[in-house]
Parts: structure tokens; C-alpha cells; sequence
């Protein structure tokens, strides 16, 4: 029986460095005014596979239900998931569509009122580091408007444009501690019914993902699947 490895729906489903958990619950329990002091921007940065677009994609809706629900009163905010479902408008920054046409296109569309209950628009542009240098132009004048909120991912901060990066709130999605991941791949054995294998083992898993949460996930699959032929086989 495969392990019940869930899709992440909270900031508690991510393993996450120290600092980087610290900078994100600062912005959803609102102790940094965000958007706000000129900076408008989540930029998520991090190897392959650590989990940025999948924050990405869920960071619209945690803040939209902070800033909309009393949510915090009564769950601590790593706990939060989305209960707003608001609109957002997601961009892959893919050849082709990295031009300054696609930050006029955005610009057009976030002059419009928004549907949301935080009057916010939420625009995503993953990959941001494949824009142009035209249109990383372009974004650092709409990224001035106080009414929008992006949320941008990359696998390589130094080719971001550094006035991007500083209208953002910059969040490495890099290696979270062995010790992390070795706590949140044990809960995973727990939900599942299963005895996990040693930390030691754990650990194994977790340095040879490099990062990737996606390889460590993985490999930690494969790795029960493993066990459980050599038991069958005793």
C-alpha cells in the first residue's frame, strides 16, 4: 500500500528553512504590512522541484482569506489553508510569452476592479527570470501599484532584474533542515498507518534530494515500496 502523501494545502505541509517560515508567517499574521512600504511581491526562489510553484499557487488564497476572514483567531497561521478561492491569474514565463507585451497585457487587466474581497488583484508569473529585460522593466513600474499582489518564482535570483527584487519579499525555498523534513516525512508514515524507518534512513532520503522536494517524496516511495517487497519475501 503506497504512503498517503498528500497534496500541500497549508504552510505547514512545506518543509521550510527557519528564516523563510519565519518571513512568510510575518506576512500572512500581518506583522509586515504587505503589499505596502513599496514592496508588492512574493519572489520564491529555489532548485528544481522545491516547491515554489505549488506555494506559489496557494499563496493568493492564504492571504485573501487572512485579509478577509477571522481566520487567525482561532488556528495558528501555519495552519491556514484557502477559503476564498479568490482570482488569480497565473503566467508561465515560457518562450514567447516573456516580452513586454505580456506585462501590458497584465497591466491592462489589473486597471479593472477586482472581484475579490480584498479589492487585490493576484497575478503569478512563474519563472519570472525568463522575462525580458524589456519586459523586467515594465514590471517594476506596475509592480508600484499598492492594489496588486504578485507572486513570482525562479530558479535563478541573479537573473531577476534587482529592482524586481527589491519590490519583493524575498523567500528561499532552498534545503530545509534534515531535521524538518525528517519530522514531516515521519507524519507522512503516521497518516499512512506505517512504521517509518530510522531517522538515519530518513535522513539518507533527505541529503540525496539535494533540496527537491519532489525527489525526496519521491525517493521515499520508492524506498517503502523496497520494504515492503523484502518483508513479503521473509
Amino acid at each position: 500500500m503506497a504512503l498517503n502523501i498528500s497534496t500541500p494545502s497549508s504552510p505547514d505541509d512545506f518543509a521550510l528553512m527557519p528564516h523563510t517560515r519565519a518571513k512568510l508567517e510575518a506576512v500572512l499574521d500581518g506583522t509586515v504590512k504587505f503589499p505596502g512600504n513599496g514592496v508588492s511581491a512574493l519572489l520564491l526562489y529555489g532548485v528544481y522541484g522545491s516547491g515554489k510553484t505549488t506555494m506559489a499557487k496557494l499563496l493568493p488564497g492564504w492571504l485573501e482569506t487572512v485579509k478577509t476572514t477571522p481566520v487567525l483567531q482561532s488556528i495558528p497561521v501555519g495552519s491556514i489553508i484557502d477559503s476564498t478561492q479568490p482570482n488569480i491569474d497565473f503566467y508561465s514565463c515560457a518562450q514567447g510569452q516573456n516580452g513586454a507585451s505580456l506585462i501590458g497585457q497584465i497591466q491592462s487587466h489589473v486597471m479593472t476592479m477586482s472581484f475579490n474581497p480584498s479589492c487585490l488583484h493576484y497575478v503569478i508569473l512563474d519563472e519570472v527570470d525568463n522575462l525580458t529585460a524589456a519586459a523586467h522593466a515594465s514590471l517594476k513600474a506596475i509592480m508600484n501599484y499598492t492594489h496588486v499582489v504578485f507572486v513570482l518564482t525562479t530558479n535563478h535570483l541573479n537573473k531577476v532584474d534587482p529592482g524586481v527584487i527589491n519590490r519583493s519579499i524575498v523567500l528561499d525555498m532552498n534545503s530545509a533542515p534534515t531535521s524538518a523534513w525528517v519530522s514531516k516525512i515521519k507524519s507522512i508514515y503516521a497518516a499512512s498507518g506505517k512504521t517509518p524507518p530510522t531517522d538515519q534512513a530518513i535522513a539518507g532520503v533527505v541529503n540525496a534530494g539535494n533540496g527537491s522536494a519532489r525527489t525526496i517524496l519521491t525517493d521515499i516511495e520508492i524506498t517503502q515500496s523496497i520494504r515492503e517487497r523484502q518483508f513479503e519475501d521473509e
